[in-house]
């Protein structure tokens, strides 16, 4: 006769009890949620989007506004680029309103931009332009008298010529 075989019963573990007697559970606890696309300020893109074009549209008046007077040839290019510079910088240290200190930042930029140029441009100007040598062969020394002749030199040298070829055309003449 076949045996019928049993099993032993396994062994549960205790469910885990709260510390606190009417303490709930954990997924039942209200949690911090992250803000959504629709709480979010749908807006955020368009101040930062004004922020660049008040900054643009500064950067153009004052870059026209240096054009403009230089071009009229009122003062000198770096005296009106120093003072836009300037005056760009005040505004948008001490501007009003947002928009004044964005249009003043964007004007002393390119001001100052302006200015960096023309300086670097005298200095380039200034500098006598260096010759440039081949590495190759050492630098080709010119002759003494290469400035110029006194008056009269030139003419000189071609009377002795001429008077040397006279004197061997004699001797061969004479002999």
């Amino acid at each position: 006769m076949a045996t019928k075989k049993t099993r032993t019963p396994r062994k549960t573990r205790p469910k885990a009890k709260h510390g606190l007697r009417n303490a709930a559970s954990v997924s039942a606890m209200p949690r911090a949620r992250a803000a959504t696309k629709a709480d979010k300020a749908p807006t955020d893109w368009h101040h930062r989007a004004w922020q660049v074009a008040k900054l643009g549209g500064g950067m153009l008046a004052g870059a026209l506004t240096c054009a403009y007077v230089a071009r009229q040839d009122w003062l000198p290019p770096k005296t009106i680029t120093a003072a836009t510079t300037a005056v760009g910088g005040a505004l948008a240290v001490g501007g009003e309103s947002d928009t004044l200190r964005w249009v003043g930042a964007g004007a002393a930029a390119a001001a100052g931009g302006q200015l960096l140029l023309l300086a670097v441009d005298d200095q380039l100007q200034s500098r006598p332009a260096e010759p440039v040598v081949s590495k190759d062969k050492p630098p080709v020394k010119k002759p003494a008298n290469a400035d110029g002749l006194p008056p009269g030199a030139l003419e000189a040298a071609y009377e002795r010529a001429r008077r040397r070829l006279a004197m061997t055309q004699a001797e061969d003449i004479a002999a």
